[in-house]
């Protein structure tokens, strides 16, 4: 705190969003949850390169913020990632905190949205016939075949 600013903290979703966002990547119904309320342990991080297993309440994953807006706890809004591919797509910068005779105070944590990687689309092999060569028929060339039909015309 400097002179009574405190930056804005990230506030953490809500219990109810991170267990929704939870069936979801698991690709369960979540209509079917919220009627019967039977949650799944194991769901799948939402990296489409990763696609790790994840374990209720190991600390193993990340609720993440799809717009990188602290404030936005919206369903749509939230992520659910391993803590490696959050540690992948979040960078995290230190800014020195001046003083007013430029000593350091303190140091500023800046998070920066990189994103996450989609898998490029893999190429179809297509498969290859080889084709016989086409027969082209063979021009003979200027100069050599009328010499021959004059050579031969002088000879009889």
């Amino acid at each position: 705190m400097i002179f009574g600013y405190e930056t804005p903290r990230r506030r953490d979703f809500p219990i109810s969003v991170k267990k929704i966002e939870w069936m979801s990547a698991a690709g369960k119904d979540v209509i079917q949850y919220l009627r019967d309320k039977k949650f799944v342990k194991t769901s799948y991080c939402r990296n489409p390169r990763c696609h790790r297993q994840l374990v209720w309440g190991d600390g193993t994953y990340n609720f993440d913020h799809k717009d990188n807006n602290p404030a936005n706890n919206s369903q749509r809004n939230c992520y659910l990632v391993c803590r490696i591919c959050h540690g992948k797509a979040t960078k995290i910068e230190k800014r020195a905190i001046r003083g007013i005779f430029g000593e350091v105070e303190g140091y500023e944590t800046i998070k920066r949205k990189v994103g996450y990687k989609k898998p490029k689309p893999t190429a179809t092999k297509k498969k290859v016939t080889k084709r016989a060569p086409k027969k082209v028929a063979s021009k003979p060339k200027k100069g050599s075949s009328v010499k021959r039909v004059r050579a031969k015309r002088s000879r009889k």
